[in-house]
Order: structure tokens, then sequence, then C-alpha cells
């Protein structure tokens, strides 16, 4: 038998080697905070730690750095596993829903504190790294390939006793721009146009 080449003694990934749908137990593997106030987002690096799919991410991004380097890919390696938490600033002028980074922020620290009998939020990020906490993992489709990503944290202790259901799909986005079609007008049927006098050919 001739040799194959790309030929490995190793397992393939299963399906197309994404992280299923669904709750993980995980960790914090690092932090960082970007961006400059009041504009700035907190940035979790997070793994799944428990069950089958544990160092799910890392293992990822050392795979697809092994095949970079080898020239196998022309992409560098990403690191998938990030979760992006919008710090509320009340000066932050740019923020179009402050309420709600605030309410997602209140709802990250409960999950971690939840997530870790004795631990209390103190103001510092670093303190962070090392915890435990649970996220959901949801499903998407971009231009009709399948992904998933980290959405939100969770409860780890619910996430355990199976209290997390898994989340619906997000809806299909495309680069391809849909063209706009004017409101129909329930009375006459006809499309809505707003036309300015002006621009009329007549």
């Amino acid at each position: 038998m001739k040799q194959i080449n790309g030929f490995r003694s190793e397992p393939r990934q299963r399906s197309n080697g994404q992280l299923p749908a669904g709750p993980y137990v995980g960790k914090i593997k690092n932090v960082k905070i970007d961006g400059q106030e009041p504009d700035q987002t907190l940035i979790l690096r997070l793994d799944v730690s428990e069950g089958e799919h544990a160092e799910y991410y890392t293992n990822r991004y050392i795979r697809e750095d092994l095949r970079y380097k080898n020239k196998e890919s022309k992409y560098p390696a990403k690191y998938k596993g990030d979760l992006r938490i919008r710090i509320p600033n009340p000066d932050n002028k740019k923020a179009m829903y402050p309420e709600s980074d605030l309410a997602n922020f209140d709802d990250a620290i409960w999950c971690i504190e939840e997530s870790n009998p004795g631990y209390h939020w103190d103001w510092d990020e670093k303190s962070l790294v090392g915890l435990v906490v649970g996220f959901s993992v949801r499903q998407g489709t971009y231009n009709d390939k399948a992904f998933t990503k980290i959405v939100k944290l969770e409860s780890a202790p619910d996430v355990r006793m199976g209290k997390i259901e898994v989340m619906e799909p997000m809806a299909p986005r495309s680069d391809a721009a849909e063209p706009y079609m004017p409101p129909v007008d329930q009375q006459t049927g006809f499309q809505q146009v707003s036309v300015n006098d002006d621009e009329l050919p007549f």
C-alpha cells in the first residue's frame, strides 16, 4: 500500500468538530479588560473542566496552531472560548442598552460567586482566574456554516444538577445584505414609499 499524504494515527473530530450546544462546567483560565474607560469589556477566557469535553477549547487551539505551523492551514489559530461582557459605566454615552449591560454584568458575577462558595467579587478582575463557573454554548449558522459559541455564564451547581436547558439555535446570519422592501399599507395593499416632493420628476 502506498503512503497517504496527511495520514495521522489519531482520532478524527466528530461531525464538524464543534462543541455541542448545551450547558457546561468550566474554569476561567484568564481575564482581560479591553478598551478604554468608559467603554470597556471584560473578556473571560473559558474552557470546559468536567465531562467528556474537558479542555475542548485548549485542545482545539493546540491542533489549529499545529496545523498553521505545519502550513496545513493559512489561518493563525484563534482561541474560541472567550466570552465578552460589557462593563457597565454611567459615563459611557456609547452604550445603547445601559440597563441590560448592568443586568448582564450582575448576573455574570452572581454565577461566578454561586459557583465558588466563599468567593466574593472584590473588583479585582485577576481574582477571577482559576475559578469554576458554568456556561451555555449556543448553536448558530453563518453563511450556511454551523458553529457554536459561549453566550452566557451559568451557575455551576445548576449545570451539574441538570437545571440548565439547551438554548434554542440563533437565527441564521449571512454576509449577503437583504434588499430593502418598503412596508405594505394594510388598507391599499401597496408598498409605502416615502419620497421628497423636491425629488419628483415633474
